[in-house]
C-alpha cells in the first residue's frame, strides 16, 4: 500500500484519435502553439468507468496505480501495483483468504469482462526480488510483439513503510503475457523512470520522478521508437538539448507526482497529474506545453477528489488513458487510501481507481 506516496500515456495508438488534431513533429520545437491557451473546465465524474472495477472475486478487488495499454489483438492491458486478490460478499466485506500482492495485470475483452493476471498462490505477478523487496508497476509499451514495463524494485522499511531502490524494465511476450526477462538498471540514479510512456511516429518519450526530497521533480528522456530496452539509445534532456549521460538529466518542473501521463493536445501536449505542491492534496492537475519537454507551466486545477475528504483518506496516482478515450475528451483515473491500514483489510472496496473525463474542446 502506498500510504506514503501520494503520487502516461501510451501514445502508441495515438494515431487517429482525437488528440492528435493538428499534431505537429515532435522534432521540431515550436515556439508558440494553441495547446497552451487552452482553459479547461472542471472534469466530471465517470461513474460508468467506476463500474468496470466493481469486482466481487474471486481474483483482483482492488489497487493502485491503474495504467492501461491496448494491447495489438484489441484487449486493453490494466496494471496495477499493491492489489487485493480474494473474494468479497454482497455487501464488500472480505471472504477468508484475502491477501495482497504488490503487482497484478487485468486484461478486459471486448465485452468488458476482466482477467486478473498473478501468479500461483496467490502471489505477485512480476515475483518479488526477496522477502522484503518487491516491484510496483510503471507505465508501459509495446513494441512489435513484446510489452515493456517499467518497473519500481521497492524495499520494504519497518512494518508498512518503503524505498525506491531502482529502476527495472519487464519484457513480457504477446499475446500470451508472458515474462521473456526483467532487466535491472541502476543509471537512473535517484530518478524513477516509466512515471509516464509516450509513443510518437518517431521516438518514445519516458517520464521519471526524482522525489529525493520533499518536492518532485519531474524528468525525460527519449528513444527512437521500438527501442526501449536498448539502454545505449537512451538521450535525457538536459537544461538546453539532449544529452547520453543520464547525469545531466534535467529537473523540467515540479509539483508533480509519482505517476502521470503526457498525451497529444491539438498542436501540442498535455499533462495530467495529482498535484503534490502540498502534502496530500485532492487536486488533479493539467499542464500543457508544446514541446514533450515543456516548458510545463502555469497548471491548471481540473478536478478536487471528493474521497479526500475523511481524515483518514487520500487519493493520488492521477493520470489519463488517452487510448480509451471518447473524441473530445479524456479519460482520467486516480486511486483513492486510507492511513488506517486495518480500514483497507476490512474494506476492500475503498481501494478502486476512481474515473473522471475532461472535456479537450
Amino acid at each position: 500500500m502506498r500510504a506514503a506516496r501520494p503520487v502516461a500515456l501510451l501514445g502508441a495508438l495515438a494515431v487517429g484519435s482525437a488528440l492528435l488534431a493538428g499534431c505537429i513533429d515532435d522534432e521540431t520545437p515550436t515556439a508558440e502553439c494553441r495547446a497552451v491557451a487552452a482553459d479547461f473546465d472542471h472534469a466530471s465524474p465517470s461513474r460508468e468507468d467506476d463500474e468496470r472495477f466493481e469486482l466481487s472475486g474471486p481474483g483482483w478487488l482492488g489497487g493502485d496505480s491503474t495504467y492501461s495499454v491496448q494491447l495489438p489483438d484489441g484487449r486493453t492491458l490494466w496494471l496495477f501495483s499493491d492489489s487485493l486478490i480474494g473474494t468479497v460478499s454482497s455487501t464488500g466485506d472480505p471472504q477468508p483468504g484475502m491477501t495482497m500482492v504488490h503487482n497484478a495485470l487485468l486484461t478486459e475483452d471486448d465485452s468488458g469482462r476482466l482477467s486478473t493476471r498473478t501468479a500461483e498462490g496467490p502471489e505477485s505477478f512480476f515475483a518479488d526480488p526477496s522477502e522484503r523487496s518487491y516491484y510496483w508497476v510503471q507505465d508501459a509499451a509495446v513494441e512489435g510483439d513484446e510489452l515493456v514495463v517499467f518497473l519500481s524494485l521497492t524495499r520494504q522499511v519497518g512494518e508498512h513503510g518503503f524505498e525506491w531502490e531502482r529502476n527495472a524494465i519487464a519484457r513480457l511476450s504477446l499475446p500470451d503475457l508472458s515474462v521473456i526477462d526483467i532487466q535491472q538498471d541502476d543509471s537512473g540514479r535517484s530518478v524513477a523512470w516509466g512515471a509516464g510512456v509516450m509513443t510518437t511516429p518517431t521516438h518514445t518519450y519516458v517520464y521519471g520522478i526524482d522525489d529525493r526530497g520533499e518536492t518532485k521533480h519531474l524528468h525525460l528522456a527519449r528513444v527512437p521508437a521500438g527501442t526501449l530496452t536498448d539502454r545505449s539509445q537512451w538521450e535525457y534532456r538536459t537544461d538546453d538539448g539532449w544529452s547520453e549521460d543520464p547525469a545531466k538529466s534535467a529537473r523540467l518542473t515540479d509539483g508533480v507526482a509519482n505517476e502521470l501521463s503526457v498525451s497529444r493536445y491539438r498542436d501540442g501536449y498535455l499533462m495530467i497529474s495529482s498535484d503534490t505542491s502540498e502534502p496530500f492534496s485532492p487536486d488533479i492537475n493539467a499542464w500543457t506545453a508544446c514541446d514533450p519537454e515543456g516548458p510545463w507551466q502555469h497548471p491548471q486545477t481540473i478536478y478536487e477528489t471528493p474521497e479526500s475528504r475523511p481524515k483518514d483518506h487520500f487519493t493520488y496516482n492521477a493520470h489519463g488513458h488517452p487510448e480509451l478515450s471518447d473524441d473530445g475528451e479524456l479519460l482520467i483515473s486516480y486511486n483513492v487510501n486510507t492511513f488506517n491500514f486495518d480500514e483497507l483489510m476490512n474494506n476492500p472496496t475503498l481501494y478502486r481507481p476512481k474515473f473522471i473525463t475532461l472535456d479537450l474542446e
